[in-house]
Parts: C-alpha cells; sequence; structure tokens
C-alpha cells in the first residue's frame, strides 16, 4: 500500500522543476504505537461478541502512515492529498472461553491465530481556508478499506471482510508560535451515517527547522461499522506517534 503511494508522490513531485513558483508539496512519514480495543462480531446466526483484549489478546502494535499533499494557486480548484496508514495487527494464544465466529466454534483453551487488518488508504480533496499564523483546511476523503478480520485454530478459519470506500469529512489546522520555530497542529477525519461511524483524530506539537519539522502528538482512531456481509467492527485504535515532514 505504501509503496502505491510512495509512486504517485513521485508522480506529483516531477513537475516542480518546472512550476516551483506556484505549486507547493507536503510529504510526511510517522511511526505510530497503536493500542486496540473494542470488539468484532461475524455474520452468522449465534456468532458472539469477541473482546479484542480479553479474548484474543491484543495490545501494542507499531505502524506507519505516510502523506503526500499538493497544493497550487487556482482556487476553484481544491488541493490534494493521498495517505496511507497500517494498521494491522496478528496474535497467538489460548483462548480462556468457547466462542462461535463466523460460524465455527472456537472451544476453550485451544490455541487461535487472530489477525485484523483495518489499513487504508486517503484519497482527500480540500479547500484551505486560512493561511497564516493560523492554517485552516477543509475538505472530503475518501477512505479506501481493503481488509480482513480472521480467526483460526489450525482447523478451521473464520473470516470477516471490510472491503469499501467510505467517505469523511475532514478539517485540519496549524498555529504557529510565531519566531520560534514551534507550532500546534491537528487533523480531524470523521462521519457518522446509518449507525455506522468513523472519527479519526490526530493531535500533536512540532518544531520547523526550514524545510523540514519534527512532530511528536497522538492519534485517536474509533470505527463502530458493518463489514460486507453484516460483520460488526467496533474497535479503537490509539497512541503516540512520532514523525517528519518536509514542505517545499
Amino acid at each position: 500500500m505504501n509503496k502505491k503511494l510512495l509512486g504517485a508522490a513521485l508522480a506529483l513531485a516531477l513537475p516542480l522543476g518546472a512550476q516551483a513558483d506556484i505549486i507547493g508539496v507536503t510529504a510526511g512519514a510517522y511511526s505510530w504505537n497503536q493500542d486496540w480495543s473494542g470488539d468484532l462480531r461475524g455474520d452468522q446466526t449465534g456468532d458472539d461478541k469477541i473482546d479484542l483484549e480479553d479474548d484474543l489478546g491484543f495490545g501494542d502494535e507499531r505502524a506507519n502512515s505516510i502523506y503526500v499533499a499538493l497544493e497550487h494557486p487556482i482556487p476553484v480548484l481544491p488541493n490534494i492529498r493521498l495517505a496511507s496508514t497500517e494498521m494491522d495487527i496478528k496474535e497467538t494464544g489460548t483462548i480462556s472461553r468457547t466462542f462461535n465466529y463466523e460460524g465455527n466454534t472456537y472451544t476453550a483453551n485451544s490455541q487461535v491465530t487472530s489477525e485484523i487488518d483495518l489499513s487504508h488508504i486517503d484519497a482527500t480533496l480540500y479547500y484551505e481556508i486560512l493561511d497564516n499564523v493560523v492554517s485552516l483546511d477543509v475538505g472530503l476523503t475518501a477512505r479506501m478499506f481493503d481488509g480482513d478480520a480472521t480467526i483460526s485454530d489450525g482447523n478451521k478459519t473464520g473470516e470477516g471482510k471490510i472491503d469499501a470506500t467510505i467517505p469523511l469529512l475532514f478539517v485540519g489546522a496549524r498555529v504557529d508560535l510565531p519566531l520560534t520555530g514551534l507550532y500546534a497542529t491537528g487533523e480531524i477525519h470523521g462521519l457518522s451515517i446509518d449507525g455506522n461511524s468513523i472519527m479519526d483524530t490526530k493531535l500533536g506539537i512540532g518544531y520547523e527547522i526550514g524545510i523540514v519539522a519534527f512532530e511528536a502528538g497522538l492519534r485517536s482512531f474509533d470505527i463502530d461499522v458493518e463489514g460486507d456481509d453484516d460483520e460488526e467492527f467496533n474497535m479503537t485504535v490509539e497512541g503516540a506517534f512520532l514523525g517528519i515532514v518536509v514542505d517545499i
């Protein structure tokens, strides 16, 4: 997924030699310490609600996120931003209770391998509302999932799918502390429709030196949606991040 985004970033950056005076490119890369919690349920009659921590032993996972944004001076056309976030966790352990998932029964004291993949690509079109000491961007994101949730005991495997493109509202802001290089930054992607909701919030502080900035903060991702066949994903992934941003 990140390779596809890198290719797109290079394609966006190639014309800069001829258009550096009118086009700006910002790129960032982050390492995110993810703490997983919540539950899931399969789509079959009799499937149980399965707790990610108590039943599957999920905990922390480190993953990466990258983005590239292209801004231009044409007022009527939106700017564009592409982002890719890894969100994949896998655990193997002995379960303490019997539960059903996707029509399969997993008995207490058996060993199971569980994996959830909520990795996604964002394509965002946005307008820059403010651009001075306070910067404000507002737009719309298409968040593309191609993930799943699987549980296997070696003999049988249950799999729930989440393969969808979900529209989200986007708001990004930055407040500079003049003459210091310090700034506060934040962004929200979120929407709730027909009982399905996603809220993805990132808050941080940064220190800018020339075209390079270093950021640290917290990101929280909450998802409560139904999958392709009415599977239920009700999860929170949150934790601290460190990143580097280059603004050309």
